[in-house]
């Protein structure tokens, strides 16, 4: 499971040769706001692995969720936001804050680092890739930065970053499919949390949820990818798929 450290350490690496590039022909503030981005993206990385490796990543999702919440709860105060939009915000984002923090709460720490390498490398590349190669819009009214470049290069590196993780789970031959399947699925929903963020900032007309995480658009904003996965992966267990993910479950102490 220590490889984990040099598979994080060679895509963060990566990603910075390709911020590097991709800010030769940028503007010096453009610039500076992109490093600091990657940089805080960085710390923010650390601590996620960190978290799971000292056992302390269940207490991280409380701090993530109670943040989040806060966030949407200021964001909704303005006298512009209908009150029935504040209500289906909180309808929505309340069973997928649950799921985040049962899926911290029930699965194991290789099962953790598996699928949230997985969200930190597509996080990390749709936003590299699509800053070297992006030219077509993803979705310009609600995010007009992403791009389908953007979101291939970071797909492709999700899938690759989960073949690579599956061998933590000692699943034998199987793991590589296991892995693709995953590295699928992880992009989609990282992909739909993302967006699903950002439209409800535009819904309610703000730059960002607040200025707690510099560069980051705030908690929500950060951490929309790895909620909604938290909280798919823990629904699919629960509603789905029982018996398949019941190798990945946290034991309890004896």
């Amino acid at each position: 499971m220590d490889r984990v450290i040099y598979y994080t350490i060679f895509f963060i690496v990566l990603g910075g040769i390709g911020m590097a590039v991709a800010n030769r022909k940028a503007e010096t503030v453009v610039r500076r706001q992109r490093w600091t981005k990657y940089f805080m993206y960085i710390l923010i990385t650390g601590t996620v692995i960190t978290s799971i490796f000292l056992h302390f990543f269940y207490c991280l999702s409380w701090i993530i969720v109670l943040a989040a919440a806060i966030e949407l709860g200021k964001v909704n105060i303005p006298r512009h936001v209908k009150r029935s939009t504040a209500i289906l915000s909180f309808g929505v984002f309340l069973p997928v804050a649950t799921g985040f923090i049962c899926f911290a709460k029930t699965f194991n720490e290789p099962f953790l680092l598996f699928i949230y390498f997985q969200v930190l490398v597509f996080d990390g590349f749709c936003q590299v890739t699509g800053q070297l190669f992006g030219r077509h819009p993803l979705a310009p009214k609600i995010s007009p930065t992403k791009t389908w470049e953007g979101l291939a290069g970071g797909w492709w590196c999700c899938m690759i970053a989960a073949i690579l993780a599956a061998g933590w789970l000692k699943m034998g031959f199987v793991a590589i499919y296991f892995g693709l399947l995953c590295g699928v699925l992880t992009g989609l929903v990282s992909l739909w949390g993302d967006l699903l963020a950002s439209f409800y900032k535009r819904k309610v007309q703000v730059k960002d949820y607040s200025n707690w995480l510099p560069g980051q658009g705030g908690f929500l904003d950060r951490f929309d990818s790895f909620l909604l996965t938290g909280a798919v992966y823990y629904w699919v267990y629960i509603l789905i798929f029982k018996e398949g993910f019941s190798e990945f479950i946290k034991q309890a102490p004896a």
